[in-house]
């Protein structure tokens, strides 16, 4: 059975929130509740993994937290609705979001052990922690209650923005949700997009033209969800990454890799503005806690004594979403 709210309830939600003492809005986002409790993730593909409840049959289900998505994603697969922009009440991550836009597609295989993805169009509203070694996820609506000298502080960009479109023709407007940094790989500094609903970092072909390919590990191809469909790419590995603003800090060695051709990296570039030449996903990420304090557009980035080994995920990796610029 459908629990999707009609609107005159989502209407009468908004104003009890309005009332209540432990509510809390924020310009554009709707939610009760005070959050800075963590939130256990799971890392099963190098992603993290939230438990979340959209209030519709069949209750609370487990969703990729991807900031490398402009957009909240369900797949229709998992529930009974149609094909469109549903906005909905969801329960997860410490707090109750009330008038949530989600889109609903067929977007992920049967055997997908996941229904969707929380994207970063939420994330933006919130200081947020994403603590990989503990595997927890926090947000702070009022900002973090204290900072941590020790931590690595590493400048991010938010930008981008436009119009999703929908496989029916809907659209849905988006503000700016791509996080750029600039990151260090084998010594070349190049503009990423954070991006933890990649399993494994990703590269142009281009870039690895330029760092070459003598004596570099061949791991065989791994399959990558595009917005084209699913392609084969090459897997291969790093030999270091690193964040520029913090290259001896966070210095990781051996990172997973997929190549693919430029192209598919084009829509960033006309999103941005920006050349956009790599995704920093989980095989590099997963190494730190990050703690995301958007309103200073700065990632304080804690490395733990003994680096994590973290084997290859056996899922498809994905590319974020697409975002046409509106006209």
């Amino acid at each position: 059975m459908k629990r999707l709210l009609p609107a005159a309830c989502c209407a009468a939600l908004l104003l009890l929130q309005s009332f209540a003492c432990d509510s809390e809005s924020t310009p554009g986002l709707e939610y009760v509740g005070t959050g800075g409790e963590p939130v256990a993730i799971r890392l099963s593909s190098l992603t993290p993994e939230v438990m979340l409840d959209l209030d519709i049959e069949p209750g609370t289900q487990s969703f990729v937290l991807d900031t490398g998505s402009p957009v909240h994603l369900a797949d229709v697969g998992h529930y009974a609705v149609e094909v469109g922009v549903h906005h909905l009440q969801m329960t997860g991550l410490g707090l109750v979001f009330l008038n949530l836009p989600y889109v609903f597609e067929d977007f992920f295989a049967a055997w997908v052990p996941v229904s969707g993805l929380l994207g970063a169009n939420l994330l933006i509203y919130f200081d947020w922690e994403l603590n990989y070694p503990d595997r927890t996820v926090t947000l702070f609506p009022g900002g973090f209650p204290e900072r941590d000298p020790a931590d690595s502080r590493v400048n991010f960009t938010l930008t981008g923005g436009g119009r999703y479109r929908l496989s029916n023709g809907d659209t849905l407007d988006v503000g700016a949700t791509r996080h750029l940094v600039y990151v260090d790989l084998e010594g070349t500094r190049i503009l990423a997009l954070v991006d933890t609903g990649a399993s494994y970092m990703v590269i142009k072909q281009s870039v690895l033209d330029t760092l070459g390919t003598t004596g570099r590990p061949d791991h065989g191809t791994t399959e990558v969800v595009t917005a084209y469909g699913v392609i084969s790419a090459p897997l291969t590995e790093l030999e270091t990454v690193a964040f520029s603003d913090a290259p001896d800090a966070t210095r990781t060695s051996g990172v997973y890799t997929v190549v693919v051709s430029d192209d598919f990296l084009a829509s960033l570039r006309v999103e941005t503005g920006r050349q956009v030449d790599a995704l920093i996903g989980g095989a590099f990420l997963s190494q730190f806690r990050l703690r995301f304090a958007t309103s200073e557009r700065i990632i304080d980035v804690h490395t733990p004594g003994v680096k994590r080994l973290t084997p290859p995920p056996i899922v498809p990796c994905r590319l974020p979403p697409v975002v046409e610029v509106r006209p």
